[in-house]
């Protein structure tokens, strides 16, 4: 058995809401990895170009898949059709939760213990899915599940790590900063992609962090007990491999990391990973956006991003005041 992942993040620039991390994996029965890009050996059953063409499933970076204000429908037939094809169907943001075993909002190990839940926060009232159609998502399951299998494949896992910003301001404390932040949450994911893997070889794909390019210290600090070996570090991509000692739970089956550049263009799990992401992420703004709409007559919402996060903070001051919700609830630190 061999598994093929992406790793991939929403949220990372904005001064509210929530940085979220997901991780895709796909398992493949016989002992040899395909390469990332599956839309080339998939084509009749899945797309990178919005929004298709028919009979196509559309597994593309976020970006493509959704505009500020716009439609979810793309991103939520992907996620939940991933999901359903894996047969798994949440019907709440809680049930999704679950569903991909995720670090709860807000609350983590490792972090200094819990954060208090800030009160839009309300995953078990938000029912899915939120627009798209089940019968297309459905669609969509059996697209995706008659393609991988095509090529002895099928969809492994799902996976998120998400921090809100109580948390994501108590997990850049003292040196550690945001690109700290978010290695954490990814060497979460990965970790679970590892254990996935039951003693076969393993792919994964990840984002590249900002402007970061060097992740061997990083990737030993997070695997104390595995070996690191670089395989090629440039200024688009990192290459590396793990090897666990031999009475290891993995023993010695080959781990191969790749940090790319845009990797949603070249890696279909890196795509499915920022597309789940996104589609948390915002889900989680929406809420946050009803809750104080519902108090502030005539407030507009807000994606949380630059000059705007700040009008909508002025917008809700009073409200804020009121109910009691402080900074460092709504508002990320750095």
């Amino acid at each position: 058995m061999a598994i093929l992942a992406g790793i991939d993040e929403a949220g990372y620039g904005p001064h509210l809401g929530p940085l979220v991390a997901a991780a895709a994996a796909l398992e493949f029965a016989g002992p040899d990895v395909p390469e990332p890009d599956l839309w080339r050996p998939l084509a009749d059953f899945i797309s990178k170009h919005p929004p298709g063409r028919g009979g196509q499933m559309v597994i593309c970076d976020s970006k493509k898949a959704y505009t500020a204000g716009g439609s979810l429908v793309t991103l939520e037939r992907a996620v939940l059709g991933f999901l359903a094809a894996a047969g798994l169907r949440p019907r709440t943001l809680a049930e999704l939760f679950q569903a991909t075993s995720a670090t709860a909002l807000p609350a983590a190990a490792g972090d200094g213990g819990a954060c208090p839940a800030a009160p839009w926060e309300n995953p078990e009232a938000l029912r899915l899915p939120l627009q798209a159609a089940q019968a297309d998502i459905d669609d969509d399951a059996g697209r995706l599940a008659a393609g991988l299998a095509r090529l002895g494949g099928r969809p492994a896992a799902l996976r998120l790590a998400a921090a809100s910003a109580s948390r994501l301001n108590r997990l850049m404390t003292g040196e550690r900063n945001k690109a700290a932040a978010l290695f954490a949450l990814a060497a979460d994911l990965l970790a679970e992609v590892l254990r996935l893997g039951a003693g076969g070889p393993v792919h994964v794909t990840l984002d590249r962090h900002g402007g970061r390019r060097y992740y061997a210290r990083l990737l030993a600090g997070a695997f104390p007990m595995t070996a690191v070996e670089t395989l090629g570090e440039r200024a688009d991509e990192s290459r590396y491999r793990l090897r666990r000692a031999a009475d290891g739970p993995r023993g010695n089956a080959e781990v191969r990391i790749t940090v790319r550049t845009r990797c949603e263009s070249s890696s279909t799990a890196a795509a499915l990973a920022s597309m789940a992401a996104k589609y948390v992420r915002e889900l989680v703004m929406r809420q946050m956006n009803a809750y104080f709409q519902a108090r502030v007559p005539g407030l507009r919402p807000t994606a949380g991003y630059g000059l705007d996060a700040w009008r909508f903070l002025d917008d809700i001051a009073a409200a804020r005041a009121a109910l009691g919700v402080p900074d460092a609830a709504i508002l990320r630190s750095r």
